[in-house]
């Protein structure tokens, strides 16, 4: 049995020696709570009455084997398969940027040098919330879920809210301008993002995915690029242009040629926003990107 998040997510040999009802539902809760999109199940010399328990949990048959069962853990509350997206870093973490992952515990976060975003699991006990607190550091903003029960003293940052939007109508288009940027671009990158705020941008943060950028005489003065990657989405960051070019387009080229790339590779763009940045939001509902239900960022400060 097989803990999907585009790839597998091998279950430790002997984990599962029998198909007793209890084991079968702690894969699946732990599959759960690492927002992976699904349980793949090999029921090779299994029962009829285990193949049955698998009905009971919701599994259904595979027509990627014979003996295949799977139980789609992708669905969102809604019906929609966004459910990833509850805990894009946790689900990217756990799948494309697992060699960017430091764990500690059931916790998860980017190394310090590639970006600040972290990965809280469902249901989080009082030990999880210890090891946020230890990776993160007193002081640091973290991004909860809309449901977590956070620890007393672990205060919301109201100024730090913000929006998540998808574009599963967004088909992107390509830009003969736009250049792929490199690590040898990275102190350009920097200079224009403190001079935009368009949010973190950190020394390996290029690593991610593929950055965009447009030029004017030389000089580095537009870019966007990709960020989070949960299964079947990738994020567009980084979205800014300097001051003095502002007005020419650049940022919804930009977006756009950053999502055709996605969209050839078979996945959905998916961007965040922060609530007072009324422009972007606008620009990317216009592009054709929609804000999702339970999209809002939600941030506490670690005591």
């Amino acid at each position: 049995m097989t803990t999907t998040a585009d790839t597998a997510l091998p279950v430790r040999p002997g984990e599962l020696p029998t198909a007793r009802p209890s084991d079968v539902a702690a894969v699946v809760d732990r599959a759960r709570d690492r927002f992976a999109v699904g349980v793949l199940a090999d029921t090779t010399g299994w029962t009829e009455a285990e193949r049955t328990l698998l009905a009971d949990l919701g599994f259904r048959d595979d027509d990627r084997g014979v003996d295949l069962w799977a139980l789609d853990l992708s669905r969102a509350a809604d019906g929609t398969p966004t459910r990833v997206l509850d805990n894009p870093a946790l689900a990217a973490l756990d799948s494309h940027h697992a060699r960017f992952a430091e764990w500690r515990g059931r916790i998860v976060r980017y190394l310090p040098d590639v970006s600040v975003w972290i990965g809280i699991p469902a249901r989080a006990t009082p030990d999880d919330w210890e090891d946020v607190r230890v990776l993160a550091g007193s002081g640091a903003v973290v991004r909860v879920g809309l449901d977590d029960v956070t620890p007393a003293g672990w205060l919301p940052v109201e100024s730090a809210g913000g929006v998540q939007l998808t574009g599963e109508s967004v088909a992107g288009e390509p830009d003969d301008e736009a250049v792929v940027l490199t690590p040898d671009d990275v102190p350009e990158m920097t200079a224009l993002v403190e001079r935009t705020k368009p949010g973190p941008f950190l020394p390996r943060t290029i690593e991610l995915g593929t950055y965009l950028g447009i030029r004017r005489g030389g000089r580095l003065v537009a870019m966007a690029g990709e960020r989070l990657h949960p299964p079947g989405w990738t994020e567009i960051s980084a979205v800014c242009t300097d001051p003095e070019h502002r007005g020419q387009g650049f940022g919804r080229r930009l977006v756009l040629a950053v999502a055709h790339g996605i969209r050839a590779r078979g996945e959905v763009p998916l961007m965040h926003a922060a609530a007072g940045n009324t422009g972007a939001i606008g620009l990317y509902e216009h592009l054709g990107f929609r804000q999702r239900e339970r999209g809002a960022l939600r941030f506490v400060q670690v005591p």
